[in-house]
């Protein structure tokens, strides 16, 4: 099968260098070779984000290459600046499309959604065209109920896209019960988790002492990899530590920009710590390489996230391949990932206390510490791999395959209104 992966803005390059990288980045890389090894020739498009990135395509592996399009400036985006240029890349997909046709158009995102719309309809009329699979990494609708901005034009959108394209995959049940509730059928939606490699994050391995201050044994050790933004709750599992005496707290930024010294998110959280007087246990470091990331996370005890919204959950299925029980916030993809009282504990809403009961349940119970650490490596290689989410995505693309011949292509007036909505 011949797969078109529109990725306007998620290269999947700097993953597969195993450089630091947004989930999506990491989500098109591994789904992409897994693919490929399936026998499938995979073309991943995405919009041309620095000046040096070549012409044409580039290999990314066996069976994948990238192809970058000229929209827009050569530079990364603000995510407000992604819809403006949403319309000149549809336009140059398009092209490329024609010359290369897939068998199955899968778009990550919904602004790459409105790419392969509009490359389908600037495509030949008189053929049916390729069926669109439309993946929904997050929704505004689920964002909103978790307390995060409204964003009205892109909630829109995507109610309109899921119900355009042939087949939709999302994270979890609750993005898949929020398209019910918009009028998206079921049996249209499947839900495909992010994975993750159980190979590169597993127990067997050596551990990284540099962050910490002191020796496991002397004291319990907090891990989380997780955005600094007030999103991402790291100001919460701040305050907990005050709670916590006992232990200390690495908090690994899941940003893609090494410059922590001049994040102001990062400043923010240094301060709070200071004010804390938890700031000898409390430390921050930057995006860390994917090659070191296992071996930091075997390092510590427990892993904890009081994230707000939490819609990929890959943070966790990595910490859970490495055998640590995980402490998080019911949000997101994390209720599907972590089995309450099994492989770590839920909590409803991560405040503070909360935190510092969980945490301390688990660290003051290391039977049951080590149960979950096992349930959790178990669950993770069972469930989460690339490869099974691999096959589960080849499963939504043949269920995507019209039924009957003939089916029209979307109507170009109609997606041409979309694109000029998004960019309003």
């Amino acid at each position: 099968m011949k797969i078109a992966m529109i990725a306007e803005h998620a290269n999947p390059l700097p993953a597969h260098r195993g450089e630091p990288a947004c989930p999506a980045s990491l989500h098109v890389c591994a789904v992409s070779r897994q693919l490929a090894k399936r026998g499938h020739k995979v073309t991943v498009y995405v919009r041309r984000s620095a000046p040096d990135q070549p012409e044409g395509r580039t290999r990314m592996a066996r069976g994948v290459s990238v192809s970058y399009l000229d929209a827009g400036p050569a530079r990364v985006l603000d995510e407000t600046e992604h819809a403006e240029h949403t319309g000149l890349f549809g336009t140059a997909l398009s092209t490329l499309l024609a010359e290369d046709a897939p068998d199955v158009l899968h778009a990550i995102g919904w602004t790459s959604g409105l790419a392969a719309l509009h490359a389908q309809a600037h495509g030949e009329r008189d053929r049916s065209g390729a069926p669109i699979v439309q993946t929904f990494h997050s929704l505004n609708a689920s964002e909103q109920r978790s307390g995060l901005a409204h964003r009205p034009d892109r909630a829109r959108m995507e109610t309109i896209l899921a119900s355009r394209a042939d087949h939709v995959l999302v994270n979890s049940t609750d993005q898949q019960g929020e398209l019910a509730r918009l009028g998206v059928p079921r049996h249209q939606v499947s839900v495909v988790p992010f994975g993750v490699d159980s190979d590169h994050f597993s127990v067997e391995g050596s551990a990284s002492a540099e962050p910490w201050n002191t020796r496991r044994e002397e004291r319990p050790r907090l891990i989380s990899v997780t955005s600094l933004t007030e999103a991402g709750g790291a100001e919460r599992l701040v305050e907990a530590m005050v709670r916590l005496p006992e232990a200390e707290l690495l908090l690994v930024s899941s940003t893609e920009d090494r410059s922590v010294a001049l994040d102001e998110n990062a400043r923010r959280i240094e301060l709070l710590a200071k004010e804390a007087g938890v700031d000898d246990r409390v430390h921050l470091t930057g995006p860390v390489e994917r090659k070191e990331l296992p071996r930091l996370l075997r390092s510590a005890d427990v892993y904890v996230s009081a994230a707000s919204y939490d819609p990929y959950g890959g943070a966790v299925l990595e910490a859970m391949a490495c055998g640590l029980p995980v402490v998080a916030t019911a949000t997101g993809a994390v209720p599907g990932a972590v089995l309450h009282r099994t492989s770590g504990v839920l909590m409803r809403f991560g405040r503070p206390d909360e935190v510092a009961r969980s945490v301390r349940a688990v660290l003051n119970t290391p039977t049951m510490s080590t149960a979950y650490g096992i349930a959790a490596v178990d669950r993770a290689r069972s469930r989460f791999t690339w490869q099974r989410i691999a096959v589960e995505t080849e499963i939504a693309y043949e269920r995507s395959r019209p039924t009957q011949a003939g089916r029209a292509a979307a109507e170009e007036e109609d997606t041409e209104l979309l694109l000029s909505g998004a960019s309003n």
